[in-house]
This record gives structure tokens, sequence and C-alpha cells, in this order.
């Protein structure tokens, strides 16, 4: 007998929780949320200081927010060529449907928030949903591997002052290339042998029920036209050199807000936080690597532990507050510019509360209404 829905979603959000709890207590272990405001916080200047301990010039914070909006607009963008194939959709309609998409897959657990764009998209294009979720694989697919990528340089001029961080990031990088590498291969012979795939489908559907075989090859056919974006190649590299540039974003913003952060020095007075560039993108990449794993609701607990891996390795180590300062900053300053952005066309009514955040069941979607 299958599970009822709302039994589904509630053990999906159990799962997530147990993560979130699981991942709180891995970066709290390391790094003592009790000594985050050691000391006291006060307001000096444009400095908001606790203690000895760290310190974070405020400039900065606008400064990394700006970042924030040049990345969400190379995430919305890129998005366009991977549509194209499918039917044009202006800028605008994507910033209305990205923004309240990135909002859910950040808020909903276990990545559900991942069915509200496409669902939202074949409410305002002429795209059905199918299709705009076959592009969304192949755009975190590719991401996974771009991601992986700049890790991978990243460890080659890593120092190795931290040999057990090292290694777990070593792996966490070889891990995620063959994943996604793997993937990118596979949808790729998917389409190229797209229709000996769909025979052999409808075949081996057919014999466990003629209803689910209709239903399901339906939306295999719908789900490989959304993947005629590997022959064409212009839209593919468009999409390619826009991605590059929503992630090099990334990583240059948390390069410049870490500036603004300045640690205790041994002998008093304050120091730099010391996060070069390079490092900047070895924490963007291993947060990606790490929300490889089920997030829970608003990535709480992972986030922050994956971020702070590469971190060790420049000094800043464990039970150190400043990491965890910076950690938090980065997570709250994200969390804001997505509830902003989202938030101002649920609240306009431009996208109704009740369509963004209704996830339909697999066999919804296979319908395809």
């Amino acid at each position: 007998m299958p599970m009822p829905q709302a039994a589904r979603t509630a053990l999906k959000w159990l799962l997530s929780l147990g993560v979130g709890a699981l991942f709180i207590g891995l970066a709290l272990d390391e790094w003592p949320i009790a000594t985050l405001t050691a000391g006291g916080i006060r307001l000096d200047g444009h400095f908001l200081t606790t203690g000895q301990a760290w310190r974070v010039n405020l400039w900065y914070l606008p400064a990394y927010f700006l970042t924030l909006i040049v990345m969400h607009i190379f995430r919305f963008w890129r998005w366009q060529p991977l549509l194209k194939p499918l039917a044009h959709v202006d800028l605008w309609t994507l910033n209305r449907v990205c923004s309240v998409g990135f909002m859910a897959v950040f808020l909903m657990p276990m990545r559900l928030g991942e069915l509200v764009r496409p669902a939202l998209i074949s409410t305002e294009a002429p795209i059905r949903r199918s299709p705009a979720l076959a592009t969304i694989v192949v755009e975190r697919v590719i991401d996974g591997v771009m991601v992986a990528g700049f890790l991978a340089v990243a460890l080659v001029f890593m120092p190795r002052t931290h040999g057990d961080s090292v290694t777990q990031i070593r792996i966490g990088t070889y891990v995620a290339l063959a994943v996604f590498g793997g993937l990118v291969l596979a949808l790729a012979l998917m389409f190229a042998f797209r229709r000996a795939f769909q025979a052999w489908v409808h075949a081996a559907t057919a014999r466990v029920s003629g209803r689910f075989a209709l239903a399901f090859g339906g939306f295999l056919d719908r789900f490989l036209t959304g993947l005629s974006i590997f022959p064409d190649v212009k839209n593919f590299v468009w999409f390619l050199f826009l991605s590059f540039f929503y992630w090099a974003s990334n990583g240059v913003g948390l390069f410049l807000l870490a500036q603004g952060f300045e640690v205790g020095g041994a002998s008093g007075g304050w120091v730099p936080f010391g996060i070069p560039l390079i490092g900047a993108f070895a924490m963007m990449s291993t947060i990606v690597v790490g929300m490889m794993i089920p997030n829970a609701p608003a990535n709480v607990g992972s986030f922050w532990y994956f971020l702070l891996k590469p971190i060790e390795l420049y000094g800043v180590m464990p039970g150190n507050p400043a990491g965890l300062a910076y950690a938090l900053t980065v997570w709250s300053l994200q969390l804001l510019q997505l509830l902003v952005f989202g938030g101002w066309f649920l609240l306009t009514g431009s996208i109704p509360w009740r369509r963004a955040f209704t996830v339909g069941t697999w066999a919804a979607a296979t319908r395809d209404d």
C-alpha cells in the first residue's frame, strides 16, 4: 500500500530536520557559538566589535549584498539559453519566476524547491513542466562539474597546514567530479540515443501498468525534449559563459566580505582575516559539494559546516569565533537577498503564494497538466 502524500511530506521534513541537526552539531562542535559574542558586542565607528576576538567593517556588508545582486542577475539570466530551444522567455519573466524559485530552493527541505521553477515557468510561458525540469537537471549537473573544477584548481594552491581538512576536501572534490561528470555523460547519451531509450522504457513500464506506462512515457518524452540544449552549441556555450560569471561573482563576493573581517592579533591590535581569493572560491565550492547531501530547511547547519572547512587552512582554526561570525554573516545576507527578491513578487501578487509553494507529487509531474 503506497504511503499517503501527507506522510511522505512529513517524512521528508523529518529527514531534513535530522540532517540540519547533524550538521549544526558538527559545526558548533568545532566552532562553539558561546564564543561568538564573548566580551560583549559594541559599535566602534564603522566597526562592529566583540571583545578582542573579531570585528567586522560594516561598510563591507552592503558591498557584499551588491555582489549578491550581480550574482542573482547572472543566475536567472543563464536559464534563458537553456530554455531557448523550447521557447523565448524575456528576462523580466525569468527574474520573477527565478526570484521565487531560488527562495523556495533555499527554504524548502530535501531540494523540493527545485520543482517550483518548472511549475511557475509553465504558467508564464508556453513551456511544459517536464521539459523545464530537464533544463533544471542540466543546470544543476553542469554546476556540479564547474564548481568541482573550481575546487580542483583551488586544491593545487591550498596550504597544507590542516591535513585532515585538505584530505576531506580532496575526497569531496574527486567524488563530485566523478558524480557530476558521469551525470553529464549520462544526460548527453540519453539525448543522443533518445529513441532507443524511449522504446526501452516504454517496453519496460508497459509490463508493470499500462496506465503508468502511458503517464511516465509521456513525461519521459517531454523531459527528453528539454535536453535539446545539448546539440544547440550556441545557446549551450552562452549558458556556460553566464554560469562562469555567476560562480565567479559568488567567489569574488565571499572574498570581498572576508576583507571586512579582522581578528585579534597575538600582540594586540587587529590583523586581517587572511582569506585569499583562491580560499574564497574553495569555500564557495565546498558549500556546493556539500549540497549534494539533501538539505535542511534554509540549509541550516550544512551551509556553515561546509563553508568553514577550507577556512581552517588559512590560519582561522576551529574554535576561533571569527570563522563562525563570517559563516553566519554570509548565510544571513544570502538568505536576506533571497527573501527580499522572492518576497517582493509574492507580496505584490506577481506570483501567487499558493502557486509558489504548492509542489506536486511525482505522479502529478508525469501527467504534466
